[in-house]
């Protein structure tokens, strides 16, 4: 699989990785998950992003067995700020006890890509959480400094703060709030991307149809009222899918990969038919034309 430069990290990471947020769940067995991890590597997979709250602990729990201290991949994993009396806890000890947990979970001596989960840009203000990071990072338990922003004036800010190394970002079809500003600025500042729902949660794949009901356990109901609003937008792309190799998941891919700052994209599979289909999306590149088809349709 093509590999692609993290930013300024120095770590060449496969363009497709795999969001480990379903990881460990109880729909399937221990064994079914380790297959899939394993599967990853077959298929030239590199980088695993995962949480100490994806299955609190699971996830982190199914990498520590199959991938351990293996140095040729690389695992991204995030804090969950605790509250404090102050608001959330970025201090030293609550940051370093919850990295030690997930070392502990992972069996390794350092995550490669440590990050705070979710933050709101008010709380990322005080330097407490760059200071604790910076120290970490000298401890040497973590290699690279990161944030995993919900919006683009979050990651902007980030950036032009000139300490962090890596952001994870949403950014398919349906999100592009991250290409008016963010992407370019990543690229200038050498900040590598790692690029969560390429598909949108699945709305992207065309499974789903406007007015039809979406069943309760899919992850798409996670974006709430947004949904219908989703599934209409993705309307506009199935036709542009019909006709590109690979269907409209390939498509979506792509686009989400188009951009150079993109490092690589991180979606989730449940089964080694959805991996699969997802690092399909290695092979090959967007077509300046097909670009052209997708804004147009973006306008409509």
């Amino acid at each position: 699989m093509r590999k692609h430069p993290l930013g300024a990290t120095g770590l060449s990471v496969s363009i497709v990785g795999l969001g480990c947020n379903r990881l460990g769940e109880s729909i399937a067995s221990d064994d079914h998950w380790d297959d899939l991890v394993r599967r990853s590597l077959d298929l030239g997979v590199t980088i695993f992003d995962t949480a100490e709250a994806y299955g609190k602990g699971r996830s982190e729990e199914v990498l520590g067995r199959v991938i351990a201290d293996r140095e040729d991949v690389y695992i991204a994993s995030k804090y969950s700020p605790r509250k404090g009396d102050q608001g959330p806890d970025f201090g030293y000890t609550a940051i370093s006890d919850a990295l030690d947990a997930s070392l502990s979970r992972l069996r390794r001596p350092y995550v490669d890509v440590y990050q705070i989960h979710s933050p709101k840009l008010a709380d990322l203000a005080s330097s407490e959480w760059k200071d604790t990071f910076i120290r970490l990072k000298e401890d040497g338990r973590i290699h690279h400094i990161a944030v995993a922003v919900n919006r683009a004036d979050e990651g902007c800010a980030l950036i032009g703060d000139g300490l962090v190394e890596v952001l994870q970002v949403t950014y398919n079809l349906i999100e592009r709030d991250v290409e008016e500003a963010l992407l370019d600025k990543a690229l200038e500042g050498q900040v590598g991307l790692l690029v969560r729902k390429p598909l949108s949660r699945g709305v992207l794949t065309g499974k789903f149809t406007p007015g039809n009901e979406v069943p309760d356990h899919h992850r798409a109901t996670n974006d709430g009222d947004h949904l219908p609003g989703r599934i209409e937008k993705a309307e506009r792309y199935k036709p542009i899918g019909a006709d590109y190799p690979g269907g409209l998941t390939r498509l979506a891919h792509h686009f989400s990969l188009s951009h150079p700052a993109c490092s690589c994209i991180i979606p989730g599979a449940r089964s080694t038919e959805q991996l699969e289909e997802n690092v399909a999306a290695a092979e090959g590149d967007l077509p300046a034309t097909v670009r052209e088809q997708l804004d147009a349709a973006e306008l409509a």
